[in-house]
């Protein structure tokens, strides 16, 4: 819906308004998502685990709709019907987003949250890139329905697995299944509106939290600057086509990805996620100001295409190295609010990107975008290096204890 549907929208005669309608309906339940969390973590069926609920119905609910539009094969003439597909697929994809975020908190080992995030991201940027290949050539040669089919026969195996794998023992799979709550998630379970806000408000304005939001908004904006500019300084001043660019940049994303999926989140978690975040703000820093100072030269073909390739891992292994940051800082209570606020704030950065293009390029110095880049993650490479943000997540029995009435002879049970 953001990529394949749009194309074959557009080679099928709709105007670029009709495209932009169907693009905007899918965004729209992207932008909830800070609601999203308050909802996941004030309800829940605990008999199957804090998450999986939610899981199990956010997948039930994009096969159906994949199912769903399949049976109704609309055409390309039929905007509103693909506007409310695209909608409602992309509803219970934010909700498993949110939801799946979420669980990796709740039960990640500690030794574990640097290769979940390689694993996290590197296996998004493969998702996207070989599944826009794929839908591609299916609608390209067999239509729309193909594409929806074999899309829902794959979300059908990771509904399966959601089914088949419990959070913790003693769970049920089902609603109707023998199964009861793990005392872990009934300690920590926020069964009222007031302390869910209370407690979100006072994890996210902790020092530490705000400076994490800080990076968080502007760690996105090197991507803003590349999907604004970049583009037009490949096919205007480097004198490549499109498709020059377009396949170095999904080049560069395809190995990127499969870099954090393999190597990447073991390498952070050898360094570090901290000192590994460090590295990252450092180089993109002085990669930003580098190329700033060589704009005469780039109209140079490899200098472009290094620059792009590097752009690409470097905002990959970013997002590797400060995935396992921002899952320490979060309460357990609010793991879905507080992790969604961050992953949300991470957005701000492109449009703010966007913006530094557009001025720098309208005012005859477009590599003053990229001096302003490198002033920015100066500042980060500072912020990591004097900050010291935790190395562990918040201990259940601590907060569980800080909580609640403390009863002479009755320790906090173990709840890990």
């Amino acid at each position: 819906f953001f990529y394949v549907i749009p194309a074959w929208l557009a080679s099928n005669g709709a105007s670029t308004v009709a495209v932009a309608g169907v693009v905007s309906a899918s965004i729209l339940p992207w932008t909830l998502k800070f609601f999203l969390g308050f909802v996941m973590d004030r309800y829940t069926y605990l008999p199957m685990g804090r998450r999986r609920i939610w899981i199990i119905c956010s997948q039930a609910t994009i096969v159906a709709i994949l199912l769903f539009a399949a049976i109704l094969s609309p055409g390309s003439s039929e905007i509103w019907l693909l506007s409310l597909l695209g909608f409602l697929v992309n509803a219970g994809t934010a909700f498993q987003d949110v939801s799946i975020d979420s669980l990796a908190v709740d039960i990640m080992p500690e030794d574990e949250r640097a290769k979940a995030a390689g694993i996290m991201f590197g296996g998004q940027v493969l998702g996207i890139s070989s599944t826009t290949f794929v839908a591609g050539q299916l609608i390209a040669i067999h239509g729309p329905v193909a594409g929806y089919l074999v899309a829902s026969v794959v979300v059908t195996c990771v509904l399966i697995f959601g089914i088949a794998i419990r959070e913790r023992e003693g769970e049920g799979r089902f609603p109707w299944s023998d199964g009861k709550a793990h005392p872990r998630n009934v300690a920590l379970q926020v069964d009222a509106w007031v302390p869910l806000l209370l407690n979100s408000a006072k994890s996210m304005l902790a020092p530490l939290s705000l400076i994490a939001l800080l990076i968080f908004f502007v760690r996105s904006m090197p991507s803003g600057v590349a999907e604004a500019y970049h583009p037009g300084l490949a096919t205007q001043l480097g004198g490549w086509s499109q498709t020059d660019y377009t396949g170095t940049v999904s080049a560069a994303q395809f190995a990127a990805g499969l870099f954090a999926l393999t190597l990447g989140g073991w390498s952070v978690a050898k360094i570090g996620a901290q000192r590994a975040g460090l590295v990252m703000c450092m180089l993109i820093g002085v990669v930003a100001l580098s190329f700033g100072l060589a704009r005469s030269y780039w109209d140079n073909a490899s200098l472009l295409t290094g620059f792009f390739w590097q752009g690409e891992f470097l905002s990959v292994m970013m997002s590797v190295a400060f995935i396992p940051i921002a899952m320490r800082l979060c309460d357990p209570r609010v793991a879905a609010t507080q992790f969604t606020l961050y992953m949300a704030a991470s957005n701000i950065g492109r449009p703010l990107g966007n913006s530094v293009a557009a001025a720098s390029d309208a005012s005859g110095t477009p590599q003053l975008m990229y001096f302003i880049v490198a002033g920015v993650f100066a500042v980060l490479t500072l912020i990591m290096w004097f900050v010291r943000f935790p190395t562990q997540a918040p201990k259940v029995e601590e907060i569980v204890e800080a909580s609640q009435p403390v009863v002479a002879g009755q320790p906090v049970p173990k709840l890990n």
